[in-house]
């Protein structure tokens, strides 16, 4: 950081946004752990062109490093050095980050998290429902919690909510969004745990109050206020909205069935139940760019799950000779399913009811 007592007019000026823009780009990685560079501008408010002219000079000063996404077209990370960490903790805003994690350039920062995809879709879908580029009804998007922030306060996350989501939004008239990012296919019976946890305990209550209303405690502490007696009021919220985030169809189409039987008993709640579903091929830039909400209970949304079940259908004797397949072709099983535009959770279950076929 330069002396600014000894410039003055534009050239001080110019240092001083220069300083800011670092400290911004410092915030966001301290927030959402790493970020690609088109993140880094949708957050921040630049251009990408600024942000790289930024980032570079960043990278001269061992501020960040950068890694390559596994798996993607050149797309890299940047994430903190030690050294940005420290300037970053200097700051009065950094009371607000749950964890300020460091990385090491030596050992690639990247190459301890597996699910990398769908960390960056889910960073990537929280900054552009907050800059907007997502319009999700008349909400205006107030606070957000990455899914860097919630892994850090996963114990608070999971006595609030039976889980541990992926993201947190709050909205300006105290609406909180809990985010999945639903990245892999599988099976109905696999998605189980935290989630099913979740929404079954939101049904029952909105079934019985018409509403889920409970106190967000730690989660966002930037509500968080002291009243005239000193004592600590913690923030509620109005409503909730749950928001699947679906990397395909197939995936879509299966977490839309588990909430129609979770919520049979509470069809109220799935007003408050919505997705957004991508395109098959893998994207890395504007992923939600003319991606509209399906609401669980639309017509459209339901005629999109039946259309699917019907394209998907096979006679038993296509099946089968699918099925075997498996022993006979030296490819994977998610291999096989994409050339016969199934999904691998079908081509399972189809191995298993054959097997039981031949055991009756």
């Amino acid at each position: 950081m330069q002396n600014r007592k000894k410039l003055s007019g534009a050239a001080a000026k110019q240092i001083f946004l220069g300083e800011e823009n670092e400290i911004n780009i410092l915030f966001a990685l301290g927030k959402f752990g790493w970020l690609s560079q088109s993140q880094l501008a949708s957050y921040c408010g630049n251009s990408v062109q600024t942000i790289r002219h930024i980032l570079r000079r960043m990278m001269a000063d061992n501020l960040i490093w950068t890694e390559t996404y596994s798996g993607s077209p050149g797309v890299k990370a940047f994430a903190l050095s030690r050294r940005g960490a420290s300037l970053l903790k200097n700051d009065r805003r950094s009371d607000l980050l749950e964890k300020i994690s460091t990385f090491y350039k030596s050992s690639g920062f990247l190459r301890n998290f597996e699910h990398q995809y769908h960390r960056h879709l889910a960073n990537e879908f929280l900054i552009a429902l907050q800059s907007e580029q997502i319009e999700f009804g008349n909400h205006m998007i107030n606070f957000i919690k990455s899914e860097h922030e919630i892994q850090a306060m996963k114990n608070t996350a999971n006595t609030i909510f039976q889980c541990i989501p992926d993201i947190l939004a709050i909205t300006t008239d105290m609406t909180l969004f809990i985010i999945e990012i639903e990245n892999s296919s599988r099976g109905i019976s696999q998605h189980t745990g935290s989630l099913t946890h979740w929404l079954e305990v939101f049904a029952e209550k909105y079934q019985k109050e018409d509403c889920y209303s409970d106190s967000l405690r730690g989660i966002f502490r930037e509500l968080v206020n002291v009243d005239e007696t000193g004592s600590i009021v913690y923030p509620d919220f109005e409503n909730v909205e749950q928001i699947f985030v679906c990397r395909s169809e197939a995936i879509f189409r299966n977490i839309w069935r588990k909430v129609e039987r979770i919520t049979t008993a509470s069809p109220n709640c799935r007003e408050n139940i919505s997705y957004f579903v991508m395109s098959e091929k893998p994207q890395w830039h504007n992923i939600f760019e003319s991606i509209e909400p399906r609401f669980h209970e639309e017509l459209e949304t339901r005629e999109l799950v039946e259309q699917g079940g019907e394209r998907y259908k096979y006679a038993l004797d296509k099946r089968i000779q699918i099925v075997k397949q498996l022993n006979t072709l030296s490819i994977s099983r998610s291999q096989l399913a994409k050339r016969h535009n199934i999904s691998v959770s079908t081509l399972d279950r189809w191995k298993r009811e054959l097997c039981i076929a031949e055991h009756i």
